[in-house]
């Protein structure tokens, strides 16, 4: 019998008793310098990349941390000892090894540094390293999942079981790589990748690539997902997901990679329509650019909570819930139109995705954008949504565009890398420049910048310069009149021109000059004025009463633009006889204000009211109805004025004309509610909407024998019941008594008015019977709706109660958060407790957005909105002051954020009283506020 020394035995047994107890041997991690400054350019460049990573989720907590080793084969451009890698938020070790390929040893490490600030992480080396040398790094790190990094979780409640499940969803584009492993950041390295998930057997796991294989973990409870090797790429571009989401396969089309869409299995119905619709999509795309798509394979994600916006990568693109599915039963049209034109958007730019960098998403983005508008329109033809999506966007821009923060499209990648707002105002910019050039001129122009920047780094010249040589060789342009500098004079300057149009009608000339729109031009509250001396080319497009046509988008003028030079008025004879009206810009191509002198205002104003208004184009009584209201906001023109104008809308049949006002309205409902001459400016809206409701609503006077817009009457019910129309909240009312959990018979697109109105005037019970709809209900649109109308109670134990319900759990979606807080903020009795409840709770809300500076600044926005006095403004900026000011970026988003109270205070101090005179005047009303 073999007998041990008794020495052995001892140390056997501390060992098992410390085990026992729970101690484990230290893990020996590397000890890292900090340093302040770093060293210039890596002298290596990554050849290759393996990745492998381990997931662990706590689901209760919604917390995760990933571990993982990545083996990085590179090679030395010149002699060096160091190796600089990116590295953000991650700790690094135990094993950091480095082995030369020639020699098949290791290269000793002398120790590890990092400069923290510039997210450096650095290797020294005892001995050199060879120019020319291939060496292999092997690299072991962890980190902490976060809303704030490029791996996160997301959240959802299975409404089946009711149990919290999770789903880990990457995001390295564009520059958070460096926060799941260290690697090379540099977007012009490109190396294939092999990339090895661990996880949970519960789970599936997808990636940009197929999978290779699945095998045992060391873990029993856990599996190993490899995937096939992906083309030379940046690993930005990498992407990948562990879920236990279910499969949809779309139909197969010739031209079209095979398509594999994840969701939740309980809503994967509600999936049916994308997963149909999107093979014609990218058939149409594949035409369009006259190339094929890139990829063999699509995998899609729908997520239910996600931290960006839709986001593709080839192989596996990404969409939020709210954006992918559609219930025939539950969900509105415009909820249809909205997935289709997400799907467009999104795929029409893989074929730019080749040529990614942040200085040109504006460009790529914008230019998907415009174009998805036209896949839309092939595969829903009987929408004809595009121009009327187009004019859409064009409304959000010209108001969001005419502050004085605002910046260049060209710089949006600098102030905010995913600002909407500076695609949309590029997609608009194709649109003009469409519009001159014709349509075969400017597709072809695409297909050639795309094949010349496979060759080399593209850029917005390049683009410039290929629509210069179609627009020359088809002679579409007129000579003096370069593309380069179109374009340049609108994306290297911030804003838009306002058009002032001043007609002599003694000498029958029209005198056109340009200036910068501002909203608030003079600063005020202590700010500088703007300087307002900037010029664009501007093509002019103009008719007449006299000519009436509005068909032709070709220019007959043209406003130029000389650098270092003022610009100079155009003067315009015989453009209408001295009673005929004008008007330019038509069909909204160019992204501007157009202003008049008085007497053709007054021309414009009788002809709209008159019964033969359709006699103007659409699209140009939509832009005359926007335009004026915004223009007396800016006092250019004067209410009395616009106000006369929106009395036109009586006759007003057109939805697209509805819209227009429905959104310059709600910002001047929005700013008087508080005021003492709310009351009579709803004397006024009642006037006007009177009359377009009972020709909609009322049986006796309905229809009149046409087929009404379900889109108008939805917008009618909405400004109807928000201005005190007893008739429609009568409607509302009975609507709602009819409601139950087992039958609901109410119009899909009408149940948001209806919903709020009720709650508004209704009772408990009402807000309880919507609450449990809420909670049986599994379409994202539907609940959406419901949250919004839940907040429409003037009850504060109601609005308390929907507070704590958003943000008291991590699994409701960080959407459905802020529609919650922005409508009990928008609720005139709400307002005072969503401020304290953020003020007071301000701790925890910071932790429940993981220091999100984006999530939380949209949390101050919605205050911001409602403030009109600098006496309420003051406590928001000391609290962005004491309780944000840690947060990355916070100075820029404050200017940005106070800019919007300070304009308002200015409205207010500048444009109230013309507003109070302007109501007073036309209801001839006698109440106090108009007697001053």
């Amino acid at each position: 019998m073999l007998r041990l020394p008794w020495y052995l035995v001892v140390i056997f047994v501390l060992a098992v008793l410390l085990e026992a107890f729970g101690y484990r041997a230290r893990t020996r991690y590397p000890r890292i310098e900090l340093r302040s400054h770093s060293v210039g350019v890596s002298a290596v460049h990554p050849l290759h990349y393996n990745l492998s990573l381990l997931t662990e989720v706590d689901a209760v907590k919604l917390a995760g941390t990933f571990r993982g080793e990545v083996t990085i084969r590179m090679r030395v451009w010149r002699d060096t000892r160091t190796i600089v890698l990116s590295s953000n938020g991650l700790r690094m070790g135990p094993k950091v090894w480095l082995i030369r390929k020639s020699t098949g040893g290791r290269v000793t490490v002398r120790k590890l540094w990092q400069v923290i600030r510039l997210h450096r992480l650095g290797i020294d080396f005892n001995s050199l390293l060879w120019l020319g040398e291939e060496y292999t790094l092997i690299l072991e790190f962890s980190g902490q999942m976060s809303r704030t990094a490029g791996y996160f979780l997301g959240g959802y409640t299975d409404v089946a079981s009711h149990h919290p499940q999770w789903v880990a969803v990457s995001q390295l584009s564009p520059d958070l790589a460096n926060t799941v492993f260290p690697c090379f950041e540099d977007t012009t390295h490109l190396s294939p990748v092999v990339l090895n998930l661990a996880h949970p057997r519960t789970t599936g796991a997808v990636s940009t690539m197929r999978v290779r294989q699945t095998s045992d973990h060391e873990r029993d409870d856990y599996i190993w997902t490899s995937f096939y090797q992906t083309p030379p790429t940046s690993v930005q571009k990498l992407a990948f997901s562990i879920n236990r989401f279910t499969s949809r396969k779309s139909p197969p089309l010739p031209q079209c990679p095979m398509l594999i869409t994840w969701l939740r299995p309980r809503i994967a119905d509600q999936g049916e329509y994308a997963i149909r619709i999107l093979p014609h999509i990218i058939v149409y795309f594949v035409g369009l650019f006259g190339r094929p798509y890139v990829s063999d394979k699509i995998d899609q994600l729908v997520l239910p909570d996600t931290v960006y916006q839709s986001h593709e990568h080839l192989g596996l693109v990404r969409h939020p819930e709210r954006l992918f599915l559609y219930s025939e039963k539950q969900s509105t049209a415009r909820a249809k139109q909205e997935v289709v034109s997400n799907l467009a958007h999104e795929f029409a730019h893989h074929w730019f995705s080749d040529l990614e960098n942040p200085a040109l998403y504006w460009l790529h983005y914008g230019l998907s954008n415009y174009l998805g508008g036209f896949a839309v329109d092939n595969v829903e033809p009987s929408w004809r949504l595009h121009e009327l999506s187009m004019l859409r966007q064009a409304f959000g821009v010209l108001v969001e565009d005419s502050r004085g923060s605002a910046q260049p499209v060209s710089l949006a990648h600098v102030s905010h890398p995913t600002d909407i707002q500076a695609h949309q105002k590029s997609a608009l910019l194709f649109r003009m420049l469409h519009s001159l050039i014709g349509t075969q001129v400017f597709v072809n122009a695409l297909r050639l910048y795309l094949r010349r920047s496979q060759k080399g780094p593209s850029n917005q010249t390049l683009l410039w310069k290929a629509f210069q040589e179609e627009s020359d060789r088809h002679m579409s342009l007129r000579q003096d009149v370069q593309v380069t500098q179109l374009m340049d004079s609108w994306t290297l300057q911030p804003g838009y021109p306002l058009i002032r149009v001043v007609r002599d009608y003694d000498t029958n000339q029209v005198t056109v000059t340009q200036q910068r729109f501002l909203r608030n031009p003079s600063g005020g509250n202590g700010r500088r004025p703007m300087n307002r001396h900037q010029c664009w080319w501007v093509p002019l497009t103009f008719t007449s009463a006299g000519r009436g046509s509005f068909a032709s988008t070709l220019p007959s003028e043209w406003l130029t633009c000389r650098p270092h030079q003022t610009p100079s008025p155009l003067i315009l004879d015989e453009v209408a006889q001295p009673d005929e009206w004008v008007v330019f810009n038509l069909r909204v191509t160019t992204p501007c204000r157009i202003t008049y002198d008085e007497r053709n205002w007054r021309l414009i104003g009788q002809a709209l009211a008159a019964k033969n208004a359709s006699s103007i184009d659409r699209f140009t009584r939509a832009q005359l109805i926007g335009d004026v209201l915004n223009l007396a906001s800016a006092g250019i023109v004067t209410y009395d004025l616009a106000l006369n104008i929106v009395g036109s809308l009586r006759h007003e049949n057109d939805v697209i004309v509805w819209q227009a006002a429905a959104r310059s309205l709600g910002w001047l409902y929005h700013i008087l509610r508080n005021t003492q001459i709310f009351s009579v400016f709803k004397i006024f809206m009642r006037s006007v909407l009177q009359p377009k409701f009972d020709e909609l609503f009322n049986p006796k006077t309905q229809g009149a024998g046409k087929a009404n817009s379900t889109d108008l009457m939805a917008i009618i019910l909405k400004m109807s019941c928000q201005m005190d129309l007893g008739s429609c909240a009568n409607l509302a009312l009975k609507e709602f008594a009819g409601l139950s959990l087992e039958a609901n018979r109410i119009p899909v697109d009408r149940r948001g008015t209806i919903y709020c109105t009720a709650i508004e005037f209704g009772t408990e019970a009402d807000w309880s019977i919507l609450r449990r709809l809420y909670k049986r209900s599994n379409v994202a649109e539907e609940r959406r709706i419901i949250l919004g109308a839940l907040a429409c109670s003037r009850e504060n134990w109601a609005l308390e109660k929907l507070l704590g319900l958003a943000f008291g759990s991590r699994y409701m979606p960080k959407d459905d958060v802020l529609l919650i807080f922005s409508a009990v903020a928008q609720n005139p009795l709400g307002f005072i407790l969503a401020k304290k409840y953020l003020m007071d709770n301000i701790k925890e809300i910071r932790k429940f957005y993981e220091n999100s500076t984006h999530d939380l600044t949209q949390l101050i926005t919605v205050l911001v909105d409602e403030i009109y006095t600098e006496t309420e403004l003051e406590p928001i900026r000391t609290f962005m002051k004491t309780d944000l000011k840690d947060l990355p970026g916070i100075e820029t988003s404050s200017r940005r954020i106070l800019e919007v109270g300070l304009d308002h205070i200015a409205w207010h101090t500048k444009h109230y009283l013309h507003v109070v005179s302007a109501v007073c005047n036309i209801t001839g009303s006698i109440e106090p506020q108009c007697l001053y």
